[in-house]
């Protein structure tokens, strides 16, 4: 290793097949954390579509695979993920694969796909995220050494944001596997700026770019490398040219347009969906969050705490002024993209957690370098080497404990009895055969599976799944419509937390006025619904991809006639609680 790459010495079981088997097992905690509860919300009698609103669309790509089409007709994000997906349900489910053609609305198959394939999507899945240990562990090895790299590795193991998105069939935890790749060729190109070592950068942001277009934000890493050697050794025969970076956008592109040629072949459809990104992100998809959170900057940093478990950016910031002190320039690609890549995620009007998914790498490799005691000796010299050790053991213990306390209750909940059932079988005891049910909006995953054919407004109303609709009772949406609830008069309300609980946070008059109403009216909540971190009364609620398994769900049901609404001013809006409207 060169000095701008330091790697500490092995310690006592340092042998090749003792740093083998650490990596072995730091892999097998990796995969065996990520297989727990991974059959979460996975469809089955009781609902077509899994409990995740994206999932489906993971398996677009396979089903147009399977009917002789490669074109997925699905353009919100790259096609590689779902490249990746058809492949594997091709070879592990070969016969629904041949059979599909065939299928007919309404008949059995499309619903054995459905559930057998979304667990097939959610493993690749795993194993992107396992393999993403590996990377994270393999760069900060280079960078410092093999405990460096164990400690970097596990902290990723245990990132909350990272594991929890793991179990899902979506393309965040795959994206940020090619972003790591891209940025341990970054590293690498410090130590060793050759040709091979561009192209290979540029193929991992192409391909990074081809899971999840954002990924494309990871060529800044390759970029900042070259220029660290560049300027590092300017001057002398070895300066790299400037025509070997022209090869790392070329390759970029020849990756990207391999894996996701119908991005390119299929402009037309794939600018419609472009655009509507782009829209989305410019303009968000939810007022009540914005008006809690107004600011990206800071909503993302909390949401960066909580996803790691709290401690974990103090140590990567640490272990990053520590390195930068002691001049250790192969940390500079990882700073820059890092920067790049939160200023951009920032900058949107959209707060979702997992949009940080590709800074975790960053986080945990530039947390090992707290594991680094020469380092951090070297810039503070004076300390005493035990008075080092010890704080070091501190921060890591802490950065470790931080996100595995939130890690175990995460992986209880997966386990738990789903609330989707929960709610199901009391509608189904409270509401007599031939009675309604009132929802906010057409059912989807957040509610309970009143309707088999549970994928919303698009997929309730598409001609080949709306053929599955087989509702409990009658269904009527009445929105947050107080009047439409005294005129309708359903048996039975369910109420979501992704429906109100971020509304009534922020204080939405239309939100608080209808849950006085339904109080009025005479419902009363029958059921003791729990769900991770919803608070009605928060001012804080969690960013909501957070909460697909632990959903909110409310029932109430009609207890006697009521009175027409009155349109007196609601009081207590100030609180933003539930209580406040039912109480």
């Amino acid at each position: 290793m060169t000095a701008d790459l330091p790697q500490s010495e092995p310690g006592p079981a340092g042998t090749q097949a003792g740093r083998i088997a650490a990596v072995v097992v730091l892999l097998g905690l990796a995969l065996t954390l990520r297989l727990v509860g991974i059959t979460w919300g996975l469809p089955d009698d009781t609902h077509l579509f899994s409990y995740h609103p994206d999932e489906y669309h993971s398996l677009r790509g396979a089903i147009s695979m399977a009917l002789g089409d490669p074109n997925p007709h699905f353009f919100n994000y790259g096609s590689l993920y779902l490249y990746l997906v058809g492949i594997a349900a091709a070879l592990f489910r070969p016969e629904i694969f041949a059979a599909l053609p065939e299928a007919t609305p309404g008949g059995a198959l499309l619903p054995v796909m459905l559930r057998e394939w979304t667990l097939i999507a959610r493993i690749v899945t795993v194993l992107l995220a396992t393999a993403t240990v590996a990377v994270v562990y393999a760069t900060a090895a280079r960078i410092w050494g093999h405990r460096e790299g164990l400690a970097a590795g596990l902290l990723l193991t245990l990132a909350p944001l990272h594991l929890l998105h793991s179990h899902y069939a979506t393309v965040d935890v795959p994206g940020a596997f090619f972003v790591a790749l891209a940025l341990y060729f970054s590293v690498a190109l410090v130590d060793r700026p050759d040709l091979r070592g561009i192209i290979w950068a540029g193929i991992a942001t192409g391909l990074a770019a081809s899971v999840k277009y954002s990924g494309a934000v990871a060529i800044v890493a390759p970029l900042a490398a070259w220029l660290i050697v560049w300027q590092r050794d300017r001057g002398t025969d070895a300066a790299p040219r400037w025509t070997t970076v022209v090869a790392l956008p070329v390759a970029a592109l020849a990756a990207f347009a391999l894996t996701s040629p119908f991005t390119v072949l299929d402009w037309q459809s794939a600018w419609r969906d472009i655009s509507f990104e782009m829209a989305h992100m410019r303009v968000g998809d939810d007022p009540a969050m914005l008006a809690i959170y107004p600011s990206g900057p800071a909503f993302y940093l909390r949401e960066l705490m909580i996803g790691t478990g709290g401690i974990m950016p103090v140590a990567a910031l640490i272990g990053l002024v520590a390195g930068l002190l002691a001049g250790n320039r192969a940390l500079w690609p990882l700073l820059l993209f890092g920067l790049a890549a939160l200023s951009m995620t920032a900058g949107t009007e959209v707060r979702y957690a997992r949009y940080l998914m590709p800074l975790l790498p960053v986080i945990a490799i530039l947390a090992a370098g707290v594991v680094s005691v020469d380092q951090i000796a070297a810039v503070r010299g004076r300390l005493p080497v035990w008075g080092i050790a010890i704080g070091v053991a501190i921060i890591l213990a802490g950065a470790a404990l931080g996100a595995a306390v939130l890690d175990r209750r995460l992986l209880h909940e997966l386990r738990a009895e789903d609330p989707h059932a929960e709610a199901l079988a009391l509608l189904e005891e409270r509401v007599p055969s031939g009675g309604s049910i009132g929802f906010l909006t057409e059912p989807w995953f957040y509610h309970p599976p009143v309707d088999y054919c549970n994928g919303g407004v698009m997929l309730r109303e598409h001609p080949l799944w709306g053929a599955y609709r087989r509702p409990i009772r009658e269904l009527r949406v009445i929105g947050l419509d107080a009047d439409a609830l005294f005129e309708q008069r359903p048996d039975a309300v369910v109420l979501t937390g992704f429906e109100l609980a971020v509304k009534l946070a922020a204080g939405d008059p239309t939100a608080a006025r209808f849950m006085r109403v339904l109080n009025d009216q005479q419902y009363e909540p029958v059921s003791s619904p729990r769900g991770l971190a919803w608070n009605w009364a928060s001012p804080r609620p969690w960013a909501q991809d957070w909460l697909y398994p632990y959903p909110w769900i409310e029932l109430w049901v009609r207890s006697d006639t009521g009175s027409p609404p009155s349109d007196a001013p609601v009081t207590g809006e100030g609180d933003g609680g539930m209580i406040d409207g039912a109480e």
